[in-house]
């Protein structure tokens, strides 16, 4: 067997022994390693005595006394890895290398583009980036591949973060340099017997939750070869509805009141999750859980004086819990960079000349990484994989139970019993999905397979209305509203209609939606009304707004088959979301998909000027 690598051997607790750390009245570090058995009386006296002399020796200028042991590789790695600056617990307080823990990790042709992170990077810092351990055995098969030089490909899924918004686009976002410090500090060759390269695959345009995850589906479903999967949907799945559009159950009944918070982020994402298990491609995919960044606007003291008793929230602790359950393994730059930045008080946590606050961290007010954050987003996981590396190769695991074996990735998996989702959902979502689903994709800038399909278009354009104009959709923008469009639908096994759409906090409105067997809008008179919705409470009774929102979309004029698509919101962000239509198309049969555009609310306040819906997909199921 080939000896492992000098940067796994990180001395830091060696298996048959506990280390116990002297300091000297000098501030000196010695080192006395005790044996981890039992021992009887004289074992014990006779371990004192030979630490006392140990101590004296000690004391003594000796600088060989290192306590470091120097374990020769066959196989030298590319980047150094000190075992010996590993133990050095306070390395933080008194740092004598910004770039200690760069030049351990990161290869020597890369280590430059490390020098300028925004503050120095500890190794107990970094070593807090494994909240979650889980279940490593998909994890070492990948990691197998890399010790065996096979080219592997990559697949990131994740939001605005992860496309590296406000620091310059994805040529600086941590997946590219991730990727860049994967093939330099693990070569692979091709099958040809030339230099290869390991592949990433970035998430798709319309991607940006576990829900829209769920709705596109069918494209990572159709990737051919897939070696390790990163989610990455901290922030994003906390603008999701806490109730879930696609439930088939009423989820109410039977809840106790409050559970229903954020449910439709656990709900989306266990899909995720048990799908994404079930994938060959063509072995057992491995499956990290990857948490970059919080929403650091609803810590601040400027987000109002009612959040000051409130819980402030952060999605960790759900991604964390379901991860567990299903034993996936969780990488976080949240779980010690929030901590650290809110330690000495909120308002130094948002002072931008504090180097570890929430400030330096962001590029705006939401959740963004600066490019330096980017950086350390990759090293975090560059740190961790070099973790399991070690310990793969020290045979930690080597006393593994036959329970604790990974049962998904049997050759006839068995999964647990969902935690958020009934059998019928189940069945539905994950094992025995529709091969039929039929997905109209206004957001990818690569496909306009749709326009077939759009058989009706009166006042509607496709293009891409952001600044860094890569968000495109089926776009309207009239100020009297009446815009419509008519989409031809072949109607699913379960014969659900879902619109995938943006709402946003400003220069958005509304509209409805219906399906008809006409290509005509036989509901003119009803698009040139101005759209009222009914009041919703201001409480945060979860549980009061959806029954009520429900009974908002069935009575509008006495329309109980057309649905309301509200593109407003009161959140400072734009963000996706989905309506399923009340109405259902029958599997098999073809009808028209009818959206129009509402004129805006006079009497409701509506930041900005313009009124636009933005369609981003369409899906029968």
């Amino acid at each position: 067997m080939e000896p492992p690598p000098a940067r796994l051997l990180e001395i830091e607790h060696n298996r048959t022994a506990a280390t116990t750390t002297i300091r000297n009245r000098n501030n000196d570090n010695r080192q006395l390693n005790v044996g981890g058995s039992p021992m009887r009386l004289y074992h014990l006296a006779l371990a004192i005595c030979c630490g006392l002399f140990g101590y004296i020796i000690g004391s003594m200028p000796n600088n060989n006394l290192t306590g470091h042991v120097d374990v020769k590789s066959s196989r030298q790695p590319s980047y150094k890895y000190d075992a010996d600056s590993q133990m050095k617990g306070i390395d933080h307080i008194h740092p004598t290398n910004k770039s200690s823990i760069i030049e351990e990790i990161i290869p020597a042709t890369l280590q430059p583009i490390y020098q300028n992170i925004q503050f120095n990077v500890t190794r107990s810092m970094l070593r807090q980036s494994r909240p979650i351990i889980g279940n490593t055995q998909r994890l070492h098969a990948y990691l197998e591949k890399l010790r065996n030089k096979q080219c592997t490909t990559v697949l990131f899924l994740g939001g605005s973060v992860t496309d590296g918004h406000n620091a310059g686009g994805a040529k600086n976002a941590y997946p590219k340099l991730f990727m860049d410090w994967l093939n330099e500090a693990f070569s692979c060759v091709s099958v040809n017997g030339t230099m290869g390269k390991h592949e990433y695959i970035p998430s798709l345009p319309g991607i940006k939750n576990s829900q829209t995850a769920f709705l596109y589906f069918d494209w990572i479903d159709r990737i051919e070869k897939l070696d390790l999967v990163f989610t990455e949907f901290n922030v994003n799945d906390a603008f999701l509805a806490d109730y879930p559009p696609h439930a088939l159950e009423n989820k109410i009944n039977g809840t106790i009141q409050g559970d229903l918070r954020h449910f439709g982020s656990a709900f989306y994402f266990e899909v995720l999750l048990r799908r994404l298990l079930l994938f060959r491609k063509p072995d057992p995919i491995a499956i990290v859980t990857f948490n970059a960044d919080y929403i650091g606007s609803v810590w601040s003291p400027a987000y109002g004086n009612f959040r000051s008793s409130l819980f402030r929230r952060n999605m960790e602790p759900l991604k964390l819990y379901i991860s567990s359950m299903y034993e996936i393994p969780v990488f976080s730059a949240v779980s010690w960079m929030l901590p650290m930045a809110g330690k000495k008080g909120r308002e130094l946590q948002f002072e931008k000349t504090y180097e570890f606050g929430t400030a330096s961290w962001h590029t705006d007010k939401c959740c963004h990484p600066n490019r330096s954050g980017h950086k350390l987003l990759s090293l975090v996981i560059a740190f961790c994989l070099l973790e399991e590396e070690r310990a793969l190769t020290s045979l930690q695991y080597s006393d593994r139970a036959d329970i604790e074996r990974d049962f998904t990735a049997d050759l006839v998996p068995l999964m647990r019993d969902p935690l958020y989702l009934s059998s019928e959902e189940d069945i539905a979502y994950v094992t025995c999905v529709d091969a039929e689903e039929r997905l109209i994709d206004f957001a990818n800038p690569d496909n306009n397979n749709w326009e077939g399909q759009v058989l009706v278009n009166e006042g509607w354009t496709w293009y891409a209305d952001n600044k860094f104009n890569d968000k495109y959709g089926l776009i309207t923008n009239n100020s009297a509203g009446e815009s419509h469009v008519a989409i031809s639908l072949t109607g699913g096994k379960n014969g659900f209609v879902e619109i995938n759409y943006v709402i946003s906090y400003e220069n958005f409105g509304r509209g409805f939606a219906w399906v008809d067997e006409s290509q005509d809008n036989t509901k003119q008179d009803l698009c040139k009304k101005v759209l009222h919705l009914c009041r919703m409470d201001k409480g945060n009774d979860a549980i009061w707004r959806t029954e009520n929102r429900v009974e908002c979309q069935r009575n509008v004029d006495g329309e109980e088959m057309v649905s309301i698509l509200n593109g407003i919101w009161k959140v400072e962000a734009s963000v996706q979301t989905v309506t399923l239509l009340r109405e259902k198309l029958p599997h098999g049969q073809q009808k028209y998909l009818h959206v129009c555009l509402t004129p805006p609310d006079p009497d409701e306040s509506q930041r900005g000027t313009e009124n636009k819906f933005k369609l981003l997909s369409v899906r029968t199921f």
